[in-house]
């Protein structure tokens, strides 16, 4: 009996062992930072902002003003302390130094219900019934802006659920599109749609097609011609425009001593790729 207790043991120790080294490998038990600098970002692909270098930006709201409008969509959990919410304030205070209104859906924290259920499947898909009320203040939103911009970081190479669950619900029949005699119309002309997505690939470019940095460039553009063509066919289907999409695939380490300087130079790669998307081509 003692040398079955004893077996017993050893087994489950070893099976202990086994799941803890499991969980040191797969960042399922995250240990604690040891700086501020060498943050989750260094153990985890979390890209977390140390508080210190964070941006904040302060949503105007929409008037009746006949400023231009932005609205932005952002499906980000962290948004407060990603990177994704760095990219994502810093293109809000771009746009408010243009001069532009800005309305922030922050998804997360509205509880956006992304599921299109049952009882709401036959408005989304062919405007049958009322609106569902947590979708009414999203269209006016839509309905007021002149760009729509979504936020979310890249997990599967396409957006997250709950921003494609907004573009499910929100952009629905008879709202964003409908019927006629030569087929389906966009009903949202003279829109404009747009991406801000941070990526974790290998580190081709910052921007859209064309914007590798000489690293696998063709693989950057194979993989951005194709969101072009779901933007285009996206935002065609709505009767908007595909401004355009930036993917930001060059992360700063938070390990790197110069990982100021790095956010600062990302901010300025943002702020000239918003400038030639949005206002070079005009």
């Amino acid at each position: 009996m003692v040398k079955s207790t004893t077996l017993l043991l050893s087994i489950l120790s070893a099976i202990s062992f086994s799941v803890h080294a499991a969980d040191a490998v797969s960042s399922a038990s995250i240990p604690k930072p040891t700086t501020e600098n060498k943050s989750i970002d260094a153990i985890t692909s979390a890209t977390i902002v140390p508080e210190s270098l964070r941006v904040t930006a302060i949503s105007t709201g929409f008037t009746d003003s006949k400023a231009k409008k932005v609205l932005f969509v952002v499906g980000d959990p962290r948004f407060e302390s990603s990177l994704e919410g760095f990219l994502v304030n810093s293109a809000i205070n771009f746009f408010k130094q243009k001069g532009y209104e800005v309305e922030v859906r922050d998804l997360y924290k509205l509880k956006f219900n992304p599921v299109l259920s049952p009882e709401t499947f036959y408005h989304a898909k062919d405007g049958f019934g009322p609106t569902p009320q947590d979708i009414v203040p999203e269209q006016k939103f839509v309905s007021q802006a002149d760009y729509i911009i979504f936020c979310y970081p890249n997990w599967h190479d396409s957006p997250n659920a709950i921003t494609k669950g907004y573009m499910e619900r929100v952009f629905s029949k008879q709202f964003a599109y409908k019927d006629t005699p030569k087929g389906l119309e966009g009903m949202l002309k003279g829109k404009g749609i747009y991406t801000i997505m941070n990526a974790g690939w290998l580190g081709g470019g910052q921007g859209t097609v064309g914007d590798g940095i000489g690293k696998l460039d063709k693989v950057w553009d194979k993989y951005l011609n194709a969101y072009k063509v779901v933007d285009d066919d996206t935002a065609g289907f709505w009767g908007a425009t595909n401004i355009g999409r930036f993917v930001n695939d060059q992360s700063p380490k938070n390990t790197d001593p110069e990982y100021k300087k790095q956010l600062e130079i990302l901010a300025k790669v943002l702020e000239a790729r918003l400038n030639r998307d949005f206002f070079n081509n005009k």
